[in-house]
C-alpha cells in the first residue's frame, strides 16, 4: 500500500529522497549526486510516496508568496512509472496546497513530459527554454477558488 507523507529536510527520509531525485531527474543527463539539491530545498515541502520503507515516488513545492509557488522535482521510482503515482502524488500535493490557501502554482516540465501535466490541467506558457541540456517548458495552474471541495476531496493524511 502506497503512503503519502511530508517530511523535512533535515529529517531521517531526506537522504532516500534527494537520492531518489537524482537517480530519475540528474543522473540521466550525466549529472553528479548533489546535483538535485537546490538553494531553497530548506524552504520547501518535500511530499515523498513510500511502499513500506522504501521511497518510490517524491515531489517539492517551494512556496513564493502565501498563495502561489513552484512545484519542483517530482520523480517516481522507475519500477512504478506508468503505474498513476505520478497523478496520486500530484493530487495528493494540490489537495494540500489549496488547504493551506495557494492559489497559483507553476513548474517547469521536459518537453515529453508535457502531455502528463496537461491531463494534470497545467497550461503551457512561451518558448521552450534549454536548462541542463534538455528542453523544458513553464507550465501553470490556477486552482478554483469556489468549487475546490469538488474538484478535490477533502484529504486525510495517514
Amino acid at each position: 500500500m502506497i503512503k503519502f507523507r511530508f517530511i523535512a529536510p533535515n529529517g531521517p527520509d531526506y537522504a532516500a529522497e534527494r537520492m531518489l531525485r537524482w537517480e530519475v531527474l540528474r543522473k540521466p543527463l550525466g549529472m553528479p549526486p548533489g546535483s538535485e539539491k537546490l538553494p531553497e530545498e530548506d524552504q520547501s515541502f518535500h511530499l515523498i510516496a513510500s511502499i513500506g520503507k522504501k521511497i518510490v515516488g517524491c515531489v517539492c513545492f517551494f512556496p513564493e508568496t502565501e498563495t502561489n509557488g513552484r512545484i519542483f522535482q517530482m520523480a517516481v521510482s522507475e519500477e512504478y512509472q506508468g503505474r498513476g503515482l505520478g497523478r496520486q502524488l500530484f493530487q495528493t500535493l494540490e489537495r494540500s496546497l489549496i488547504k493551506q490557501g495557494v492559489r497559483d502554482v507553476y513548474l517547469y516540465v521536459r518537453s515529453e513530459s508535457e502531455g502528463f501535466y496537461q491531463r494534470m490541467g497545467y497550461s503551457g506558457e512561451g518558448d521552450l527554454i534549454n536548462r541542463f541540456g534538455e528542453m523544458y517548458r513553464l507550465m501553470k495552474k490556477a486552482f478554483p477558488q469556489s468549487s475546490q471541495q469538488e474538484i478535490f476531496p477533502t484529504y486525510k493524511e495517514a
